[in-house]
């Protein structure tokens, strides 16, 4: 007898369907997209349960023929595209031919549907395993999909399922990735006694809607070409930021990606405005011809693979450093010689310290900036110290030029340094925290940061679905588990993220903006802060600015 045989076809379907249907979300997102492209204007969704007991979306879009209805829920069958060429052609959010047939496989399906050249409307019904029924029914422009009950005859994959709660977070997380990505569209929501609309809009009014903490009024969308497509980004003054990556958010041809490349090139874009450890508010929407982009490397469509990524990053990069120096001037590093006497007059302007992009290439010497090994540390420590001035600043001088130096991204950036060459302390807790994480990608996080969680100076357990802390790193103290948390909640935590842990710690640890130290401490900050290899925070911005003499002799008029 032979070892290898074929499968029962029910049996191949239910694994063909878990690769694209993995939880109620991932069917509400799949027929989000099928809404979306038959142009629908308005779009309500419904979900019970979180989404395990019912998901029903309707729409007022073109609708189907009873032909086409029959035809929906078979496997690969697809209006999108119908030879391997239009793979690069396609501009439509489903092409795959898989979603219908993937939900019929694991869950009751009902579909009510009514298209422009059929009289009545036409519903199917079909249960896991069984066969489709359709009969004509009374029905309005457009299509209505229910799907009921996942994963009832399929327990073994059932009991993955978490709490209601959580698996209506995911749905929730699709809703709003969808809502945003089309604000020309009505979208309306529905869970429970909750009820929300999103009126169609533009799309700074529907950012606001979707998540209240942005006013409008503090939003700007800016928009410029890029080879073979175009790009929107809409993003809030630097003083507006978040310790998490939340609201810094990819979108490629209308669907959340993690581009973690194109994530990092934003925070390093908005890093020389923002304090250490802080995110902005930035959305990047990418619209690029279907030839230089894939998203059929997954059967979710949730990741792309993109032609030429690094030529794309260098252009945004470029784009956002024009931008960001017109709107918010230029981050401050060493200022000698950049400055002349006509950039300022008497009285001084509101702006004085914002020098003209076209005389100030501090970007550029940001972007050309010689990496970790090949900066040299200053090898004469010798310094004068001046004192402290207002908010976070420490002065001295060195080598006739002034230095202002930032007390907290110097200490950040040390202690960063001395935890990543060493492990801290432990301490133990009196009572034992107990953590219970929101969502499964979270749960995977924080499995994989264990052994360094371990080398921190963390004692984590886990106990069912929750998790045991005993010990935590003895420089943080109480400040220790919200740390992790916030790390784990990141919704782009980068290809690092190891290191973005450890760089919140150390924002964390260090010297805060209204500390005052005493002169001792401040002098032995300022010896060490000359001792780092890299004069740099953990997120990037600048430790100090330095101002030479001439500069400062050009800025209180006394040389022209």
């Amino acid at each position: 007898m032979p070892k290898i045989h074929i499968l029962k076809p029910e049996t191949a379907r239910l694994i063909a369907a878990g690769e694209v249907i993995e939880r109620p979300a991932s069917a509400l997102r799949e027929i989000l997209d099928n809404a979306i492209d038959a142009e629908a204007g308005e779009i309500s969704v419904e979900i019970q349960k979180g989404g395990i007991d019912l998901v029903r979306v309707r729409d007022d879009g073109t609708g189907m023929s009873r032909e086409d209805l029959a035809l929906s829920i078979l496997d690969h069958a697809t209006s999108k595209i119908e030879n391997p060429e239009d793979l690069l052609k396609a501009r439509t959010l489903g092409f795959r031919g898989e979603a219908l047939a993937s939900i019929a496989a694991v869950a009751r399906i009902d579909i009510t549907t009514k298209d422009a050249s059929s009289e009545s409307g036409w519903r199917l019904t079909k249960a896991p395993g069984g066969e489709p029924r359709i009969s004509p029914v009374a029905a309005r422009m457009g299509t209505t999909v229910e799907a009921q009950a996942f994963f009832e005859t399929y327990p073994a994959r059932r009991q993955f399922l978490k709490r209601a709660v959580s698996e209506a977070f995911q749905c929730r997380t699709v809703f709003l990735e969808k809502a945003l990505c089309h604000p020309g569209i009505r979208f309306l929501w529905q869970t429970g006694e909750t009820k929300e609309h999103l009126e169609a809009s533009d799309l700074s009014t529907r950012l606001a809607l979707l998540y209240p903490e942005l006013a409008p009024s503090r939003l700007e969308v800016h928009r410029w070409g890029v080879e073979s497509g175009k790009a929107t980004l809409a993003y809030a003054d630097p003083s507006i930021h978040r310790r998490d990556r939340k609201f810094l958010q990819i979108f490629v041809n209308r669907r959340k990606v993690p581009e973690w490349g194109l994530a990092g090139i934003i925070d390093y874009a908005f890093s020389e405005y923002l304090p250490g450890g802080m995110h902005p508010v930035a959305f990047l929407f990418l619209e690029i011809d279907p030839k230089e982009v894939d998203f059929n490397i997954h059967p979710a469509k949730r990741e792309v693979r993109i032609r030429r990524l690094e030529d794309l990053k260098t252009a945004i990069l470029a784009e956002m450093r024009v931008l960001f120096k017109l709107k918010f001037g230029a981050g401050p590093t060493d200022l000698s010689g950049q400055l002349s006497s006509r950039d300022f007059s008497w009285p001084a302007r509101p702006d004085a310290f914002s020098s003209h992009p076209s005389e100030a290439p501090f970007w550029e010497r940001l972007i050309a900036e010689a990496p970790q090994e090949q900066y040299q540390a200053p090898q004469k420590m010798g310094f004068r110290y001046i004192g402290r001035a207002s908010g976070p600043f420490i002065l001295f001088e060195r080598e006739a030029s002034l230095y202002v130096l930032d007390q907290h991204a110097a200490h950040e950036r040390i202690l960063y340094d001395r935890m990543l060459e060493s492990s801290p302390s432990s301490q133990p807790l009196l009572v034992p925290a107990l953590v219970e994480l929101e969502s499964e990608d979270q749960e995977k996080r924080l499995a994989a940061l264990m052994p360094e969680l371990k080398r921190l100076g963390f004692k984590i357990e886990r106990s069912g679905e929750t998790f045991v802390v005993d010990e935590v790193p003895s420089f943080l103290g109480e400040q220790a588990l919200p740390v992790l948390l916030d790390s784990l909640k990141e919704t782009n935590p980068g290809d690092a993220p190891a290191k973005r842990l450890v760089a919140t710690m150390a924002c964390r640890a260090a010297v805060k903006d209204g500390d005052r130290l005493e002169d001792a401490a401040a002098k032995d900050l300022i010896e060490k802060a000359l001792a780092l290899p890299f004069p740099r925070c953990p997120h990037g911005r600048p430790i100090w600015a330095i101002l030479d003499m001439e500069t400062l002799y050009k800025m209180v008029g006394r040389i022209p």
